[in-house]
C-alpha cells in the first residue's frame, strides 16, 4: 500500500510539472506579441491579436488556489490524489472501517447524482445529501474543474464529502455519532495585502511583467487600464517602464490568489501615465488619473468579443450576396451565434425590431449627437423596447445572421451627428471625471496607494477593517 501511495504521488507531481511546462511554453511564444513597434497598425488586427492574448494568457491563478487549499489547514480533512486527466481516482485510506477516499474532478454536465452513480453510490445517498438543505447548497453550483473528496465505506455507503468552495471556504459533510449526515461550512479569514512591483521593457511587456512577479491576468489588467492612452500592440518599446500596486490574498499566511490592480504607472516613450482604482459609495468601480480625470471613454470601441473582422467600413465594397459594389457603412465582427452584444455607450433605445437586410436590429441614441446601430442579431434582450434606457456595456442582444448575412456576425455602425463614421478610427468622447461630491472620498481612498507606488516599498498589510471590507466586495 505504501509503495502504491508513493507511486501515485510521484505520478501526480510529474503531471503537475508537465502542466506548468505546457502553460509557459504556450504563452511564452505570445509574449513577444505585446512587444515593440514593428507590428501592424490596423486597429482591427490589433484587436484580434489582443483577443488571442486574452484567450491564451488570462486563466485564473489555478495553481495558487488549489495548492493553498483551506483543506490543508483543517485537522482530519479528507485527502487524496487526483490524476492528470481529471478522472476519479481511488486511494485506500487506513481508516478502521476500510473506507476509501475518492477525489473527483467535476466534468461538464455533472451533478451530484451523476457523480455518485459513477462511483457506485446509490441514488438514495445523493438524496440524503440534497436533503441537508441550504448547508449543502454549494454542491448544486459545482463548476467543471472543481474537485470533491468523497469518502466511501467498505459497504459502499457514503461516509463524508469535502468540497472546496473558495480559497478560504470549504464544505464538510460527515456522519455524526448517530450515523446521520451533517453539513457545515468552514470559512477562514482572508488577509489582503498591498504589494508593489516594477519592471523595464526589454523584449516584451508580457515577459517583463512575468519577470517582475506579475501574473498573466495582471498583464491584461494593466493593458486594459491604459488601453485608451497607449496602444500596447504597437506603441510599447524597449526602455519603457511600469510600476504597479496590487492586492494579494492570504489564508493563514499562505498566498492564495492575487486581486485587483490598485494603482499603476506606465512610462511610454518618456511620457508618464498614472492610474488609481476608485470605488464610489454606490459601488461603481473605475480607474482614474490622480487628479480625478477618467482613463476610460464614453463608448466601447468593440461592442462584442469577436474572432475576426469579416468586413471593414468601406464606401465601395463588393456585396457578398448581391455581387454588386455597394457602400458598407459599418464594421462586421464575426462571432459565434449567441455571443452577447453590448451597448457601446449609455443611451436610449430608438428602434428595436426587424429592418430589411439588417434583420433583427437595435438603434441606440446617445448624448452629444451619437447613434449606434447593431444588426443581424439572433435575438434581443427581452427586457428592451423602444424608449428603454441602457448603460454602457449592458447586454442588448446576441449575435446571429438574420437578414442578408452569409454567416453569424454583428454589423455595427457608429453615427456622429447623422454622419456614418468608421467605428474603428472614430475619436471617442472621454468619460466624465470624478463628481465633485466624491472628490474628498476619492482623495482619501487613493492617496495611500499612490504613496506606496511612489515609494516602491515592501509589501504593506492593510488594516483589518479595510481588508475585511475589500474581501466582502470581491
Amino acid at each position: 500500500m505504501r509503495h502504491r501511495n508513493l507511486f501515485a504521488k510521484k505520478k501526480s507531481r510529474i503531471a503537475a510539472w508537465l502542466k506548468v511546462a505546457a502553460l509557459f511554453s504556450g504563452v511564452g511564444a505570445l509574449g513577444v506579441v505585446i512587444a515593440k513597434v514593428s507590428l501592424p497598425t490596423d486597429p482591427a488586427l490589433d484587436r484580434q491579436v489582443e483577443l488571442s492574448i486574452r484567450e491564451a494568457i488570462a486563466p485564473p491563478d489555478v495553481p495558487l488556489t488549489q495548492q493553498n487549499s483551506v483543506l490543508d489547514q483543517i485537522p482530519g480533512a479528507l485527502t487524496a490524489e487526483t490524476d492528470d486527466a481529471g478522472s476519479d481516482t481511488a486511494e485506500a485510506s487506513e481508516a478502521p472501517d476500510q473506507a476509501t477516499t475518492r477525489t473527483v474532478r467535476v466534468q461538464s454536465g455533472d451533478s451530484l447524482s451523476v457523480i455518485f452513480s459513477r462511483l457506485g453510490l446509490s441514488a438514495q445517498e445523493a438524496s440524503n445529501v440534497i436533503a441537508l438543505g441550504s448547508e449543502a447548497a454549494p454542491l448544486e453550483k459545482m463548476r467543471p474543474g472543481d474537485t470533491l473528496d468523497i469518502q466511501i465505506g467498505a459497504d459502499q455507503s457514503l461516509k463524508g464529502i469535502n468540497y472546496q468552495i473558495a480559497p478560504n471556504q470549504s464544505l464538510s459533510i460527515a456522519r455524526d455519532t448517530d450515523n446521520q449526515l451533517k453539513a457545515h461550512q468552514i470559512v477562514m479569514p482572508v488577509e489582503t495585502r498591498l504589494t508593489s512591483a516594477e519592471g523595464r521593457i526589454d523584449s516584451s511587456l508580457y515577459q517583463s511583467a512575468i519577470d517582475a512577479g506579475l501574473s498573466a491576468n495582471m498583464v491584461l489588467q494593466l493593458a486594459d487600464i491604459f488601453g485608451w492612452k497607449i496602444n500596447f500592440l504597437k506603441d510599447v518599446q524597449n526602455g519603457d517602464h511600469f510600476r504597479i500596486v496590487f492586492e494579494e490574498k492570504f489564508v493563514q499566511g499562505k498566498r492564495v490568489q492575487t486581486g485587483h490592480v490598485m494603482a499603476a504607472e506606465f512610462t511610454n516613450a518618456g511620457k508618464v501615465y498614472q492610474a488609481v482604482r476608485y470605488t464610489t459609495p454606490e459601488g461603481t468601480v473605475g480607474y482614474y488619473e490622480p487628479n480625478g480625470a477618467s482613463l476610460e471613454r464614453g463608448f466601447l470601441r468593440y461592442p462584442v468579443e469577436f474572432s475576426r473582422i469579416s468586413s471593414k467600413f468601406s464606401l465601395a465594397r463588393l456585396h457578398p450576396i448581391y455581387d454588386k459594389v455597394k457602400p458598407h457603412r459599418g464594421v462586421d465582427f464575426a462571432a459565434p451565434t449567441g455571443t452577447p452584444i453590448h451597448a457601446a455607450g449609455a443611451g436610449k433605445v430608438e428602434f428595436v425590431g426587424w429592418q430589411h437586410g439588417y434583420g433583427k436590429l437595435i438603434k441606440i441614441k446617445h448624448e452629444g449627437g451619437y447613434e449606434t446601430v447593431y444588426g443581424h442579431m439572433s435575438r434581443f434582450n427581452d427586457a428592451l423596447k423602444t424608449g428603454s434606457t441602457v448603460a454602457m456595456g449592458q447586454t442588448i442582444g446576441f449575435v446571429g445572421m438574420t437578414g442578408d448575412a452569409t454567416g453569424p456576425h454583428l454589423h455595427y455602425e457608429f453615427h456622429v451627428n447623422g454622419v456614418y463614421t468608421d467605428p474603428l478610427v472614430a475619436k471617442m468622447p472621454e468619460a466624465n471625471p470624478i463628481p465633485s461630491k466624491y472628490r474628498k472620498d476619492f482623495l482619501a481612498q487613493t492617496q495611500s496607494v499612490l504613496d506606496l507606488m511612489a515609494q516602491n516599498s515592501q509589501p504593506t498589510r492593510l488594516n483589518s477593517a479595510s481588508a475585511a471590507a475589500r474581501v466582502n466586495t470581491d
